[in-house]
């Protein structure tokens, strides 16, 4: 792992990382905003670039994109330092590696195409649609946690979706679980395992709010505990 956690960024916006750094990444987001901006607008690019049609790339694509991005190099986001000083650029070869699939990408015209474990979850094309979309509205909310949820929703779309990576993290014996509230019955709309996923969903109808609360992992079939947060969809 490099000794400057923030060239870290690009690698983790297109899951590169080991298990071991992700979670130490993910630990340092909760602290640092210019690498949660960061890792959001490489996410934002991936995505709208892997809307493209797809192809398959030529074998010896992946060669000549890991040649060339070995011979620039990069720089981590500038973040202030103690006393005023801000970051110095280091170059990084796992970060070269994060820059290189995004090129991949870009050449190929396919999505995202690091290697990754399916343990690892980015953000869902889906989510980063929302929120890129043309007529999007968007809300930032306070949770009862101390986090803080970015809500958006698309008419045109017919889309809600929810950004989750400023929730506080919780222990691996609990989840955050997303709920939709009508006439005050409660029906479970998606498991968090991982809150720098984000969730995706249908527009809510009239009437539905929108709830998360903090379950045992593995969610529940009713809440157990109270709503950290609740959200009006209309109202966003």
């Amino acid at each position: 792992m490099s000794n400057d956690i923030h060239t870290l960024s690009g690698a983790y916006a297109i899951d590169a990382l080991s298990p071991e750094e992700a979670e130490h990444f993910r630990t340092h987001l909760s602290q640092c905003q210019a690498c949660r901006d960061e890792v959001r607008e490489l996410r934002e690019a991936a995505a709208r670039m892997g809307a493209s049609e797809a192809s398959v790339p030529p074998a010896h694509l992946r060669a000549r994109v890991l040649a060339a991005a070995a011979q620039q190099s990069q720089l981590p986001p500038r973040v202030r330092r103690p006393g005023g000083g801000s970051g110095s650029p280091r170059w990084n070869p796992r970060l070269l590696a994060g820059a290189a699939a995004v090129l991949l990408v870009v050449a190929a015209g396919i999505g995202i195409m690091a290697n990754r474990n399916d343990d690892q979850p980015v953000v869902a094309a889906s989510v980063t649609q929302v929120f890129t979309a043309s007529d999007a509205h968007k809300a930032t909310v306070q949770t009862a946690n101390g986090g803080r949820l970015s809500v958006a929703t698309s008419r045109q779309l017919n889309k809600m979706a929810v950004e989750t990576d400023a929730l506080p993290k919780l222990g691996g014996r609990q989840v955050y679980q997303i709920w939709a509230v009508h006439d005050g019955a409660m029906t479970s709309a998606a498991v968090l395992k991982d809150p720098t996923a984000g969730a995706a969903m249908a527009m809510p109808g009239a009437g539905t709010q929108v709830a998360i609360t903090i379950e045992p992992a593995g969610g529940s079939q009713q809440p157990t505990t109270k709503p950290i947060v609740t959200v009006d969809p209309s109202a966003v």
